[in-house]
């Protein structure tokens, strides 16, 4: 099946990191689907990626898959250096890579340990300044930065400290560097809530039952409802918006 593009992002340069993940997968399909030259990154999951690039084929779109450690700081200027050679500008990047494992999220508070927490913030915290940073050199005409915090970095959880507050920490650089790289670059973040995706997979139907309960809607999200939102931010559609934090989480 062909998908004619025809959307806000026809023929822009989209960069969306941590693209063979559940949400970023979805992030990446959106932006191809609204017509968008994608380039996707992934850090291990080469298999995934090679399946998302040919997901986006067989619909008669095209993703480039390209490997980024994004918590690597020379790694990402290689990356960014690789793709103003080939690319003019870039339009818009989308941050979705972020580290987050059973033991991030289920450690008590006493077996937390500096290693636990420098496996987060190196990706979900200096990962997105790296690529903020990197990704502006290329938007001097203008562009748009989306950020991934979570509704667990706005409220905190009972779980997840590290997670949570690198989140949160995202809050803190969108808002700021919307004020650094304005009036040309817009930075916003979505701040998805419990999706059916990354770390509610680990709950059993019970604890997963509990999370869709403490939403309004009484339901989980889903990856592509929180793509749709990166995507507006993405876009020219949300061309009055900056420095905002847009939650996903169906009313907690």
């Amino acid at each position: 099946m062909t998908i004619e593009a025809s959307g806000s992002l026809k023929g822009r340069l989209v960069v969306v990191t941590g693209a063979s993940g559940d949400i970023g997968t979805e992030v990446a399909m959106a932006a191809a689907r609204d017509g968008a030259i994608v380039v996707g990154t992934y850090m291990s999951s080469k298999s995934r990626a090679k399946g998302l690039a040919s997901r986006a084929e067989k619909m008669g779109l095209h993703i480039e898959m390209m490997r980024l450690d994004v918590s690597d700081e020379a790694d990402v200027k290689k990356f960014f250096s690789k793709l103003s050679e080939k690319h003019r500008k870039l339009d818009a990047l989308i941050n979705v890579a972020g580290h987050s494992d059973r033991r991030v999220w289920f450690s008590k508070l006493d077996e937390l340990n500096e290693r636990t927490w420098m496996d987060v913030l190196k990706v979900d915290l200096l990962g997105s300044f790296y690529c903020c940073r990197e990704a502006a050199k290329m938007m001097r005409e203008g562009g748009s930065i989306v950020n991934f915090s979570s509704a667990a970095g706005i409220t905190g959880h009972s779980e997840g400290l590290p997670y949570t507050a690198a989140k949160s920490a995202i809050v803190g650089l969108t808002k700021s560097l919307a004020m650094v790289l304005g009036p040309k670059v817009r930075v916003n973040a979505v701040a998805p809530g419990n999706v059916e995706a990354g770390s509610i997979r680990w709950y059993d139907e019970g604890g997963r039952r509990m999370l869709a309960e403490e939403a309004a809607l009484r339901r989980l999200g889903k990856a592509s409802e929180v793509a749709e939102v990166a995507i507006f931010l993405a876009s020219d559609r949300s061309s009055y918006v900056t420095g905002q934090v847009l939650l996903v989480d169906g009313g907690i």
